[in-house]
């Protein structure tokens, strides 16, 4: 009787379920040892050994961090039907002034726009609503790094509550990490992906260092997230994982589909992988209609035999649609800026010396929010509006919203080293290594060869060449060429700022303005908005000065002469406007070697801009340094001579203007 109800009840499951039960034996373990030693398998292949180990940087990711072992444990047990979420992580170290970049990250998640309304994005932590950013920041003055992270759920939209969540993803790390963390995040709407910013406090080695595995950062996180976001709305079905992926299809971005399209091309081009059985109907179907839709984008072109051609840098152009898309969801956020979207254009990284971008700062919006990035808008006299990814020190230099700036990059000239490995890689079949170095010049130091491959490394990085496992590198035909953009896009944007006032504020200024210096030929040509507002403004800035008596030149500009004397008034009349508000003398440069004080604030004048640096008895007014250091309301040592300024400011930072 017994054993027939167990064939029954077996006989009700399979009717049900796609498994059948297979009972053993009374007190039989089974295969749970098999299983057992499988799973300590998966969690030592996450360990590294200690032999050969060298001492990495402070701020560096180590894999005796924690977090190790749970990192593979979750690996080992995902899911394809989880919910998926994306997870960045940056680790941002300590820099010259200190822990200030750490307190700006904190401002920088904090900003106006972020929230679901527009509003300012607010700060929490563990158990309060509104976190104390001060006291965030005064505990980590003297952390060595910062663990920064963007916590991004694909269905975000669909989740209650991204605080409770956030907290939840938290104290399930701390679970993982063996320690209790000092954290603050605030929630951002800014863009179509609902997302969620965390700060984690990296520590210092008096009050112990935070130190997280890589897997852990690499997987762990990111699984963490997924099981949360699963508990809360569920497996994926597969009526959603079909929608989703259907969806993808016709996204003016860089989606899933486009990633498993570039893992299987092959020099260049894709075959469809229901020809080799390698997809089923209806995936293949959602790749031939992205493939469709990116031939509508020119990204991609089919061949006769059916398969598909895709463009040099089609997945960079991608990218750069999906963040056009971003912005033009920012600029909704953005009050009294008018901005046409369709004249926005995205400037490549790789942008060469000719190519000069002058115009007005229409706006400025997040860029790389892990690292303070900044996306700058600018209104050219092409007629387009330049959307520009700049970097923190970039983006310091940059005016207010108005103002008029010029940005370019500088010319990079070829390195004689890739000269060297192009010879000597086309005379031996694309292929350099040290020993054919050698051959080829045997005057050639051990030294001198090795900064060679130290570069070839890092051009491998870069994607530019590939290391054979023997030492030797393959070189490709055009090394030199891709050598050189690899280094156009790391190298650094040329900020100079024509005038920190906008063109409103300039017409009838009684002062030197951009408007009087600016060369003539910058209109020749020009056209759009800001083209058609500058050409008015020169003219009637002109006929102001006549009314006012200033002599002109034959190209209608102000005379030499004429213009120092409006500098140095417009310079008077802004010291006395801070001697009245501060109740202090102005001390003239000429009358001062050396002066200290306390950095007040900065002042914008048509000139340029100046800080005001207060004294115990006096206040002195010089113009700000370049580099736009970032020492507001610090102590400030100032040097002249021989019509220098130098900045100091503790005993090894040192800066001049």
């Amino acid at each position: 009787m017994h054993g027939f109800a167990i064939r029954c009840a077996l006989g009700a499951v399979s009717d049900d379920f796609d498994f059948v039960p297979r009972l053993g034996k009374i007190r039989s373990q089974g295969k749970v040892k098999t299983q057992l030693k499988r799973l300590k398998r998966v969690v030592a292949k996450g360990r590294l050994g200690t032999r050969g180990r060298k001492s990495l940087a402070p701020g560096a990711v180590r894999h005796a961090g924690r977090g190790k072992v749970q990192a593979a444990l979750a690996r080992h047990w995902s899911n394809q039907r989880t919910r998926r979420v994306i997870v960045k992580v940056h680790i941002a170290r300590a820099g010259p002034s200190g822990a200030a970049s750490f307190a700006k990250h904190v401002a920088y998640i904090r900003r106006e726009g972020a929230g679901r309304e527009g509003e300012r994005g607010k700060l929490y932590d563990r158990s309060v609503d509104e976190a104390d950013a001060k006291a965030f920041n005064d505990r980590a003055d003297e952390d060595r790094r910062q663990f920064r992270l963007i916590v991004s759920p694909e269905d975000a939209d669909q989740m209650k509550d991204l605080t409770r969540f956030t907290r939840e993803f938290m104290s399930q790390v701390e679970k993982d990490l063996g320690r209790r963390l000092d954290w603050v995040a605030a929630n951002h709407h800014d863009t179509a992906q609902p997302h969620v910013h965390i700060v984690i406090r990296g520590g210092n080695t008096r009050n112990g260092e935070l130190l997280i595995d890589r897997k852990y950062i690499t997987q762990g996180f990111r699984a963490r997230a997924q099981e949360l976001v699963t508990l809360e709305l569920g497996q994926r079905r597969l009526r959603e994982m079909a929608a989703a992926r259907s969806n993808e299809a016709e996204r003016e971005a860089l989606t899933a589909i486009d990633h498993d399209i570039a893992r299987s091309l092959a020099d260049g081009r894709y075959t469809p992988e229901t020809q080799r059985g390698g997809l089923s109907r209806f995936d293949g179907a959602v790749v031939n209609r992205r493939l469709r839709f990116l031939r509508t984008l020119d990204l991609a072109a089919r061949h006769k035999n059916g398969s598909w051609a895709m463009q040099d840098g089609w997945q960079d152009t991608l990218r750069a649609l999906g963040r056009r898309g971003d912005i033009i969801r920012s600029l909704a956020n953005l009050e009294g800026r008018n901005i046409d979207a369709s004249r926005l254009y995205a400037l490549p990284r790789e942008l060469g010396s000719a190519g000069e971008v002058l115009g007005r700062l229409a706006a400025t919006l997040p860029g790389d929010e892990l690292r303070n990035g900044t996306t700058a808008l600018i209104e050219a006299l092409d007629g387009r509006v330049w959307s520009i990814e700049m970097t923190e020190q970039e983006a310091a230099q940059l005016p207010k919203p108005g103002g008029i700036v010029s940005v370019w990059r500088k010319p990079i000239e070829p390195k004689p080293a890739d000269r060297t490995i192009a010879a000597i890689a086309e005379r031996n079949g694309g292929v350099y290594s040290d020993e054919l170095h050698g051959a080829a010049d045997p005057s050639s130091s051990p030294a001198y060869r090795l900064a060679h491959k130290r570069r070839l490394e890092a051009l491998r990085r870069l994607g530019v060449v590939q290391r054979n496992t023997d030492g030797t590198w393959v070189v490709p035909a055009d090394f030199q060429e891709r050598a050189l953009q690899a280094d156009a896009r790391k190298h650094g944007l040329v900020v100079d700022v024509r005038s920190w006032l906008p063109i409103g504020a300039l017409v009838e200024r009684q002062a030197e303005t951009w408007l009087d210096r600016m060369n003539a030929d910058v209109l020749d040509g020009a056209a759009g908005p800001f083209a058609a507002e500058l050409r008015k403004s020169v003219n009637i800035r002109r006929a102001w000065l006549r009314s006012e008596g200033y002599a002109l030149d034959q190209n209608g500009q102000l005379i030499r002469a004429v213009a120092d004397r409006l500098r140095k008034e417009e310079f008077q009349i802004a010291a006395k406007v801070e001697a009245a508000r501060l109740g202090l003398p102005h001390i003239q440069p000429e009358n001062w070697t050396s002066f200290s004080g306390i950095y007040s604030r900065k002042i914008e004048l048509a000139q340029g801009e100046f800080a005001t640096i207060v004294g115990r008895d006096s206040f002195a007014l010089v113009p700000v340094p370049r580099q736009r250091l970032d020492w507001h309301r610090r102590a400030i040592l100032l040097n002249h001579a021989n019509r220098s300024i130098r900045w100091r400011l503790g005993r090894d930072t040192s800066r001049s203007t």
